[in-house]
């Protein structure tokens, strides 16, 4: 389902913690590890006291030893052999002039690492997805610089904004106490019991299609948001209609119609149900169309304490 996946890093514990979830992600068997060093800013430079090479090789090191990390975690989950592991060193450079004036030189081409001429993180997240032809982006909603604080217009938020490709965010409680990486495992089953929304739209049937196909859920809750209750019946004869179509061997699907604002109502039956794991569509008609005007969607995926799933409307 998802053979190849591209986890963007930036060295945090956060992102180290959030990488033992490829363990969890069905059918992967090549992860891009990519971190983007934006060196347009020289004086970010200057206050390092650092030369470009320096910066460039320190995060290169830095990367490669995440990626054999990566790579023994992957194969601790059972994947050995099965796994390849291609780091990826993106560094954002222009023309810009230093604290003093004096301009400073783009650094030298260099084998382990692939200058990017302008743009923002997240636009290179973006265009190394599409150029490596990956099927899922794993993010966290916490971490240092890029990734942190998804109410604070990070690069998690630009690219759930943005992004064409689907997108695993990983935001859960375990990270929450204290500020700490707890040693349980951090995203253990992700896939065994989901929450799936939909609005009954053609464009919501992207997620309801990907959950049909999605290995190891055990459980899959069908959730609806009316707004009226005359909405009950046909919404009730609708998802039943889907919840036959979800049903197979070894699997429990519930349906659920609620009432209400619907990331309440959402985020509501997710905690009372302890789902490990919210999918909805990226498009659709009502809630969950056009993500950028702050719709529910979005406002799910912001306060969600547990992982999200974004899947994106499939090119006819």
């Amino acid at each position: 389902m998802f053979e190849k996946v591209l986890i963007p890093t930036d060295f945090s514990r956060y992102n180290r913690k959030m990488l033992e979830c490829i363990a969890e992600i069905p059918g992967t068997r090549e992860v891009v590890l990519l971190h983007v060093l934006d060196a347009s800013n020289p004086k970010l430079l200057e206050k390092s006291g650092w030369s470009y090479d320096t910066v460039i090789s320190e995060a290169s090191s830095r990367l490669n030893e995440q990626a054999e990390v990566l790579a023994s975690i992957a194969s601790i989950g059972g994947k050995e052999g099965s796994i390849k592991v291609k780091p990826a060193l993106k560094v954002i450079v222009e023309p810009m002039s230093g604290a003093d004036g004096v301009n400073l030189k783009p650094p030298e081409p260099r084998s382990d690492a692939k200058f990017v001429y302008g743009g923002t993180v997240g636009d290179v997240i973006q265009k190394t997805a599409s150029e490596e032809n990956v099927s899922l982006i794993i993010m966290g909603a916490h971490g240092k610089g890029m990734l942190e604080g998804m109410l604070l217009g990070s690069v998690s938020t630009e690219v759930l904004l943005q992004g064409q490709t689907d997108l695993l965010i990983i935001r859960h409680r375990i990270l929450e106490k204290g500020g700490e990486a707890d040693s349980e495992r951090f995203c253990p089953d992700i896939f065994s019991r989901v929450l799936v929304t939909t609005d009954l739209s053609p464009a919501a049937e992207d997620a309801i299609n990907l959950v049909k196909e999605l290995k190891g859920a055990g459980e899959v809750l069908l959730a609806h948001v009316i707004s009226r209750e005359e909405e009950f019946d046909r919404a009730a004869k609708e998802l039943n209609w889907i919840r036959q179509d979800l049903e197979q061997p070894g699997r429990m699907v519930t349906v659920h119609i609620l009432k209400g604002r619907p990331a309440d109502q959402i985020l509501q039956l997710a905690k009372k149900q302890d789902v490990s794991l919210l999918i909805f569509s990226s498009q659709g008609k009502g809630w969950i169309r056009q993500m950028r005007l702050g719709s529910t969607s979005l406002e799910v995926a912001r306060r969600s304490d547990r992982p999200v799933l974004v899947v994106r409307q499939k090119k006819s």
